[in-house]
């Protein structure tokens, strides 16, 4: 934590060579640990970031601007997932690991948020149509122009007419 918030310096290696040398293995060491836990995204974002503050506020500057939308599509990911005897569960046990890590690293849902992810997988099995539709809507969607679940009764009112 006291790399990440700059509160160790380095010490002048002119005057304390051992020392800025260990801080400087410290550090590197730090950045390596963040790029092991992050995503093949996020380590092609930190890929040649070699100071930890750096490095840890390009990561979150990275998942600043991931918002809600990014967020609603990765829980329906996820909930898509299911384990299969034929594959190795400890793999799809880690494709939801990472899943969960990321949509958590975005920050908590919003009550809307929820309810849309909700929607979404409601209608997975018997309106596959109007679910692709919608999750079009909501990738093209900004905070300008949010789409949610409002849109979305809407749209499920005009099917139901159909």
């Amino acid at each position: 934590r006291g790399y990440i918030l700059r509160l160790v310096s380095r010490p002048d290696s002119s005057l304390d060579p051992t020392s800025a040398g260990h801080w400087d293995l410290n550090n590197l060491c730090i950045v390596a640990a963040l790029c092991t836990q992050s995503s093949t995204e996020e380590n092609d974002f930190l890929h040649g970031y070699t100071d930890t503050s750096l490095t840890w506020n390009a990561l979150k500057s990275c998942h600043e601007k991931v918002g809600p939308i990014t967020q609603i599509l990765l829980i329906q990911q996820a909930l898509a997932i299911k384990y299969i005897h034929s594959e190795h569960l400890s793999t799809t046990s880690t494709t939801l690991n990472e899943l969960v890590r990321r949509i958590y690293a975005i920050g908590i849902l919003k009550e809307e948020d929820f309810l849309t992810i909700i929607m979404l997988n409601t209608m997975a099995d018997n309106l596959p149509y109007v679910e692709n539709h919608i999750t079009h809507a909501l990738t093209t969607s900004t905070s300008s122009n949010p789409y949610g679940p409002l849109n979305i009764c809407s749209h499920l009112d005009v099917e139901q007419q159909l």
